[in-house]
């Protein structure tokens, strides 16, 4: 109990610190970087090279630090990533004081030390939506959407960002999914009690970046129900094993062989793999080494909705996502589980019925 208490304690803490900051600066942006990894603390630590955290001067409660330091022609610069403790299990939280738009090669970096094994959580449209609305008193339409960038899913259209006209969050949101664009960030203020709000920034990538107003609602959300939330969509990749993990589109974007060439141009975006296509026809099969983290799949479509994934021997959640990322930035977001894609024999090939 007393555990539980000064964990209660510590959060109201820092609470109180993050809302002083943002009322002293009116362009703070205090962000959560949102990571899964299925490492436990200590191994995680010495991966991402952290260093024991003990004083509250600069983030209270913080239980370690991970410096990283980008070399410069005149000068070097540094960022610096908090761990903060209240966390998910395979959910880590960490927390910086550098703008998004300039932390983010730092991010990248930082959790690149984890030679896959560690990932930042995507954002998808879901879980956007879900932070969109923080008291359940206060309906989708009051909350306003300041400012949003998104791209188009389709590669034909082509891969130009375009701002999106504000509004409430329920309209923005049909509009993205009407125009079938992928939601890249969105600046948003949500009432969370009569006159008071919290306004934030989400990117899809995996953070959350606090500006001001009330930010004891969002917290709650972060560590509570977006946390289960990105826990149970990860599930899948935590559980596959020796089973097919199922990615379904909401379009038949695979009813054409050609459509295969967008697959082989989404998988060779992909840093630090090797990818051999085995065959394009009738079916798609080809195989993706991660040489990060050793991971290796097998990559099947036989139908005109949905990826399979196979994993070979032992593959990390954050390998897994990283992939299934990578796919849904292309082709919109995808219903992800575990289940067996068709099999066709010979005969099935030879008569023509595949």
């Amino acid at each position: 109990m007393c555990a539980v208490e000064n964990m209660e304690s510590c959060l109201i803490e820092f609470q109180n610190w993050i809302t002083e900051k943002a009322k002293q600066d009116p362009y703070f942006a205090g962000t959560f970087w949102l990571v899964l990894s299925a490492l436990e603390e200590p191994l995680l630590a010495r991966a991402l090279r952290l260093q024991a955290h003990f004083t509250s001067r600069d983030i209270p409660c913080a239980d370690a630090i991970g410096e990283v330091i980008v070399e410069g022609r005149k000068a070097n610069q540094t960022a610096c990533f908090w761990h903060l403790p209240f966390h998910h299990h395979s959910i880590h939280i960490f927390f910086s004081l550098l703008k998004p738009s300039k932390a983010v090669r730092f991010a990248y970096r930082f959790i690149g030390r984890a030679r896959g094994k560690a990932q930042l959580f995507p954002l998808g449209h879901s879980l956007i939506r879900s932070c969109a609305r923080l008291n359940a008193a206060y309906p989708l339409e009051r909350t306003q959407i300041l400012r949003g960038i998104s791209y188009p899913s389709r590669p034909e259209d082509g891969g130009a960002e375009i701002n999106l006209k504000p509004g409430n969050a329920i309209a923005f949101l049909q509009k993205v999914e009407d125009d079938r664009r992928v939601l890249k960030s969105a600046r948003m203020r949500v009432p969370v009690d009569e006159g008071k709000f919290c306004e934030f920034t989400i990117g899809r990538i995996g953070y959350i970046s606090y500006h001001r107003g009330t930010v004891a609602p969002l917290l709650d959300a972060i560590l509570g129900r977006l946390s289960n939330e990105m826990v149970e969509s990860a599930r899948p990749f935590t559980e596959a094993g020796d089973h097919f993990v199922g990615l379904r589109f909401q379009d038949p974007i695979f009813g054409d062989n050609r459509s295969f060439k967008d697959v082989l141009q989404a998988l060779a975006r992909l840093p630090r793999m090797s990818m051999a296509l085995i065959h394009a026809n009738p079916y798609f099969h080809a195989t993706l080494t991660n040489y990060e983290d050793g991971g290796e799949f097998d990559i099947f479509i036989t139908d005109p909705s949905t990826i399979h994934l196979k994993s070979r021997g032992e593959t990390s959640p954050a390998s897994f996502l990283r992939l299934h990322n990578n796919l849904s930035e292309v082709f919109r977001e995808a219903q992800v589980s575990i289940e067996q894609p068709k099999r066709f024999s010979l005969s099935d090939l030879l008569s023509g019925r595949v």
